[in-house]
């Protein structure tokens, strides 16, 4: 086992390849089909593997389940079932929402290199991972992309205690010379997929992140956890949290905008009647802007790239912290764990046995070394 730097707390480490087999493995003996588990198991990887671990394998319990119970459609296709050009929408069908997203993302590349720019929406779909991981998808292409998804409602906007929002992503990508750089943040305060990560490592949570039953701030990160999950009048705060003096009505302001880019506009359920008869009813949102389509797409690769390098290259207020523009770290940290392994926690190893226990596959192999 392993001690991390960043948490007390001993893990073991788990080739990537490895991971992302056994992940993949697991959901296509769940019912997935062979590309959607493929798909769907990339994505999971790849968060652990940007130390993103609240979206990491430690979600697979969800998808497998959800597949084996109905509660997602395994046998779902996702359909396009508007199709304007550049504007486009997919009805998911209830599948697994990372398969619907990566067409979504393939579909707005292909449709921005026509057009200049399109936009493609995704109706009744499941959760779908990091939104970095599409947006880069379509960087990669030549593309300026914005992902955004809503979820089940989690968020107090400014001013009240009752959920109302999905944690609801916001992510932008555009390539560079030296790759992409790419932003993925929940237009809250803090995820709950954070907050299930603090439980685990048995790390507390700060005040201003959430709310509890009587309005007042929550401390606790499994109470939390367990009462948004059951709704049982926990909130989490916008980014800013609950006062204007801390932009907590800026927070409030994009967590809509990605509501309605995602809900009433994709002619999906918004966050508040998301789960409800029988299906999650989450929507997506894709924009994709093509670089060739603004002129000279080396050029404006350049400039990203000079821009960035201006951002880090300024004074930092502390000589200890440089400063960074959006997934430097993710980079590096996935760099290592390529490299090294992925530091997975023995209670998520745990549940990986029990979820090969429970559809009858091996376990997940961890690496062998000396503690």
């Amino acid at each position: 086992m392993t001690l991390t730097e960043d948490h007390q707390e001993w893990r073991r480490l788990i080739e990537a390849a490895e991971l992302t087999r056994f992940t993949a493995e697991a959901l296509r003996a769940a019912g997935a089909r062979h590309h959607d588990a493929a798909v769907t198991a990339e994505v999971l990887v790849a968060a652990d593997l940007g130390g993103v671990e609240s979206h990491g394998v430690a979600r697979l319990r969800r998808y497998v389940e959800g597949l084996r119970n109905g509660d997602i459609n395994r046998f779902g296709v996702p359909e396009i079932v508007t199709d304007k050009g550049s504007v486009s929408v997919i009805d998911a069908h209830n599948a697994l929402g990372q398969p619907a997203l990566c067409m979504a993302v393939d579909l707005a590349v292909e449709r921005a290199s026509q057009f200049g720019t399109s936009a493609v929406m995704v109706r009744r779909s499941n959760h779908m991972g990091i939104a970095g991981w599409f947006a880069e998808r379509a960087a990669r292409a030549g593309m300026f992309a914005m992902i955004s998804t809503n979820a089940v409602p989690q968020v107090a906007p400014m001013g009240t205690s009752e959920p109302m929002f999905g944690t609801n992503p916001l992510c932008y990508a555009v390539p560079t010379t030296e790759g992409t750089l790419c932003f993925d943040g929940a237009s809250s305060t803090v995820s709950r997929g954070k907050l299930e990560q603090l439980d685990r490592l048995g790390e507390p949570m700060q005040s201003g992140w959430a709310l509890g039953p009587d309005g007042k701030p929550a401390l606790e990160a499994a109470d939390t956890v367990t009462g948004l999950i059951n709704r049982k009048g926990y909130a989490l705060l916008p980014l800013g949290g609950g006062k204007r003096d801390h932009g907590g009505h800026k927070g409030s302001a994009l967590g809509l905008f990605a509501e309605l880019l995602c809900g009433p506009l994709a002619g999906a359920q918004w966050s508040r009647h998301t789960y409800q008869g029988g299906e999650a009813g989450l929507g997506h949102f894709v924009i994709c802007l093509s670089l060739d389509a603004l002129g000279d797409a080396d050029t404006i690769r350049a400039g990203v790239e000079q821009l960035s390098r201006e951002v880090r290259g300024s004074a930092p207020v502390d000589p200890e912290a440089p400063v960074r523009v959006p997934g430097d770290r993710r980079r590096l940290v996935t760099d290592m764990r390529l490299a090294h392994g992925v530091p997975v926690l023995e209670s998520v190893l745990t549940d990986l046995d029990g979820i090969a226990d429970f559809v009858g596959i091996d376990p997940v192999s961890a690496l062998t070394y000396d503690a």
